[in-house]
């Protein structure tokens, strides 16, 4: 008998049984547009919530300078900078028993040697543009910081130390396979060895998926160095710590106490107005004011606006997920020329160019309460384009 899971309707519940893939090229664009369906979240105890593609069907060298012998269906890279390589077969693809294996470890063989900071940027900018979203706001999203000149770098340093994850993704796992994976993650000290399963269960109505991690034993999680997160007493993560690091910088001199004060009501008035706050990631207090009206269902989790006391107030392009040639088939509900408008007013502001500013703009007379209004103004226009 068929899994089935019961989704919540207003008649009643709805049940909605588990079908397999007709295509595998099915699974591999949701992973690509959605790719918290690797289940990061599971991956530790901190877990892994932000990802970027960096590419589909990623070649593979086998020698420097060569031609690629391999691809792999895509490579990813999350907010630690740890690259991760995600092959996907259907479970009915009985590669998925032995040959699979092998494959990853060609891979990752040999990219660890291969790939360098150059070319895994120019394919992520590649991708990006494919796409029509902004390299530099993907990577700030990313990595929750606005400077990101040496992040490439990072990835490289990771790739040559054997920082690497090894995902297997499918709608099915099979025991052979989930036993493998288990034991190459637990004798593995640095590369992590994971599959995750990503059920496809639907009705008549409704089509719904479920991640699912496998592979992380209490053993591996304990011998893997990957399941150390980007966390820890240096990174602001919690509101708690973005007041701390506030403090620490004012008393030690790192900020003015104009400085610190305009960026405590920003994040103030910020709470108020928004439906949710990012917070997380950096070594300096930061974050992201979210409003679910100007996300719309577009996937990236953007922000209106992000602020980084040692940094810049930026504002979101609205490019990445505008279309466009066609308004009406926009993942978000707001008018492109409201954002026009708010970004011109922005940039009337004593002090700003483009998308972004120093953070001591705010601290000129009377600009963030004019910052503040035009904010205001274009989330209200977000929320009545939604209702």
């Amino acid at each position: 008998m068929d899994d089935a899971i019961y989704l919540q309707k207003e008649e009643g519940l709805l049940e909605m049984t588990e079908e397999p893939y007709e295509y595998e090229t099915v699974l591999q664009s949701n992973l690509a547009e959605y790719p918290r369906l690797l289940a990061g979240g599971q991956m530790s105890d901190a877990g892994i919530d932000r990802w970027a593609l960096i590419g589909r069907e990623k070649g593979v060298p086998d020698k420097q300078g060569g031609s690629d012998r391999w691809s792999a269906d895509h490579l990813f890279v999350d907010q630690n900078k740890i690259p991760t390589i995600v092959e996907v077969k259907r479970g009915s693809n009985t590669e998925i028993r032995r040959q699979i294996v092998g494959q990853m470890l060609d891979y990752v063989a040999h990219a660890s040697i291969y790939w360098d900071a150059t070319t895994l940027e120019k394919q992520f900018n590649q991708t990006c543009d494919d796409i029509g979203v902004s390299p530099e706001h993907v990577l700030a999203e990313l990595t929750g910081e606005e400077e990101t000149a040496g992040f490439w770098k990072a990835v490289e340093k990771n790739l040559r130390s054997k920082e690497i994850r090894l995902l297997f993704v499918a709608d099915t796992i099979p025991s052979e396979l989930k036993r493998v994976v288990e034991f190459l993650n637990e004798a593995m000290q640095d590369v992590e060895v994971l599959a995750t399963e990503v059920v496809q269960y639907a009705s008549d109505e409704e089509t719904v998926f479920v991640p699912r991690l496998h592979g992380q034993t209490e053993e591996a999680k304990a011998s893997s160095s990957q399941s150390v997160s980007r966390s820890g007493s240096e990174y602001v993560e919690t509101e708690s710590d973005l007041y701390a690091d506030l403090k620490s910088k004012l008393a030690n001199n790192e900020i003015s106490e104009p400085v610190h004060d305009s960026f405590s009501d920003l994040y103030t008035f910020s709470k108020e107005l928004g439906d949710s706050i990012s917070i997380g990631g950096a070594k300096n207090a930061s974050f992201g004011l979210q409003v679910d009206a100007h996300q719309g269902s577009y996937s990236g989790s953007p922000s209106v606006f992000t602020a980084n006391v040692n940094g810049k107030v930026k504002i979101w392009p609205a490019k990445m997920p505008v279309n466009e040639d066609v308004p009406a088939d926009s993942p978000v509900p707001w008018n492109p020329d409201e954002y026009t408008r708010f970004k011109e007013r922005f940039n009337e502001l004593d002090g700003v160019s483009g998308n972004s500013a120093s953070i001591e703009v705010l601290t000129h007379p009377n600009t963030l309460t004019q910052f503040e209004t035009i904010v205001e103004e274009f989330v209200e226009h977000c929320r009545a384009s939604q209702a």
